[in-house]
């Protein structure tokens, strides 16, 4: 550190003149914290005190470095907002697909199984082909009962509701069948 430096640097610490910051940096063979020592014991130096405030009235200025850097984290704390959702979603796809994968919808007529197949292939089919609704419909009529297979708690819910549309569309058919 040059003469220059230790001099601003003691100046500063200090709260006293070039001259006063020199002289005693002279005295003390310019060892920084001896003059500082030094000014104090003489009762020069005057100790810088830091005040905060929350007060609206005096605006912080931040400066551009520091703004950038408020900024950069901002944008990588969305980003890892946004990742972090996405792979939970991501991990919930494949849940539900590993689910609809290991759970069989079956369709039997008199005791014998007719279908077996993935639920995920019926609730494609079911999207991609409206007419698959009415087709699993019209099954019931003809005597179809369809149940889920898999080891959920849903799979019994699902099953009890299935088992009641089939009877509904049983007594119909046979009240049908009556009035003929």
């Amino acid at each position: 550190m040059e003469k220059l430096e230790k001099v601003e640097l003691v100046r500063e610490k200090c709260g006293v003149s070039y001259e006063e910051a020199r002289d005693a940096l002279e005295a003390c063979g310019y060892d920084v914290l001896d003059a500082i020592v030094r000014l104090e014991r003489e009762g020069k130096a005057r100790t810088q005190t830091t005040t905060f405030t929350t007060s609206s009235e005096q605006p912080t200025r931040v400066s551009p470095e520091m703004e950038q850097a408020q900024s950069e984290y901002a944008e990588q704390t969305r980003k890892t907002r946004f990742g972090e959702w996405w792979g939970r979603f991501c991990e919930q796809v494949k849940h539900v697909l590993r689910a609809g994968i290991d759970m069989t919808f079956v369709a039997e007529r008199h005791g014998q199984r007719s279908i077996s197949i993935p639920v995920l292939f019926l609730v494609i089919g079911l999207l991609a082909w409206g007419a698959t609704l009415w087709l699993l419909i019209i099954g019931l009529f003809f005597g179809f009962r369809y149940r889920i297979e898999g080891a959920s708690a849903f799979t019994i819910d699902v099953n009890d509701a299935m088992d009641k549309a089939a009877d509904v569309a049983t007594s119909i058919r046979d009240d049908f069948r009556d009035e003929d």
